[in-house]
């Protein structure tokens, strides 16, 4: 849509944006449209990036600590009907 690459790191200010060649000649209305659309575009680049970056952390990944290797007595499936499965063991289900 614009002429020129967006630097996410470097916004343009109001004042350089209004003196670039493609935008100087343009009336007020027309100029403040293209400069919100610089904004929007810019907004979402920034966006794209920093979610490129929280899916690209270095580091390990959190590990879930569990207490037991027994499965837990309390664990349950609700079924549609309202009854429960029960979970006795990690062989068997029981009502």
């Amino acid at each position: 849509m614009f002429k020129f690459k967006i630097d996410i790191f470097n916004e343009i200010s109001w004042q350089r944006f209004t003196e670039l060649p493609s935008v100087k000649p343009l009336p007020l209305n027309e100029q403040v449209r293209k400069y919100n659309l610089y904004i929007n575009e810019l907004t979402y680049e920034r966006n794209a990036y920093m979610n490129w970056l929280e899916g690209h952390k270095k580091g390990p990944q959190p590990v879930a600590e569990s207490t037991s290797s027994e499965p837990s007595s309390d664990l349950f499936l609700l079924l549609e009907g309202g009854d429960f499965l029960l979970l006795e063991d990690s062989d068997k289900i029981i009502l």
